[in-house]
């Protein structure tokens, strides 16, 4: 069962958005995802933060994909961008 602020990334083409469940449907099929970073062609980018509703199927829990690109404190300064109080 997907949770609002769980960190997730879902493939849209080529390019691999990562972000935090901001919302979960009624029926916990739609969830309106809040994308903060992108990974085209092995680079990741940082993205002002916007929102994209996607199919429950389609997600990914993120794990240790942003491992290799940003240390530790990288992950802070994304909490702390994203207000995400539980990090």
């Amino acid at each position: 069962m997907l949770r609002i602020g769980e960190r997730v990334s879902v493939q849209i083409g080529d390019i691999t958005a990562i972000g935090y469940i901001s919302n979960v449907g009624y029926y916990g099929h739609q969830i309106e995802l809040t994308k903060v970073a992108r990974i085209i062609g092995g680079e990741i980018e940082w993205n002002r933060p916007t929102k994209g509703s996607y199919e429950a199927h389609r997600l990914e829990p993120v794990g240790t994909l942003l491992d290799e690109w940003q240390d530790k404190s990288a992950l802070v300064d994304l909490a702390l961008l994203t207000k995400d109080k539980r990090f």
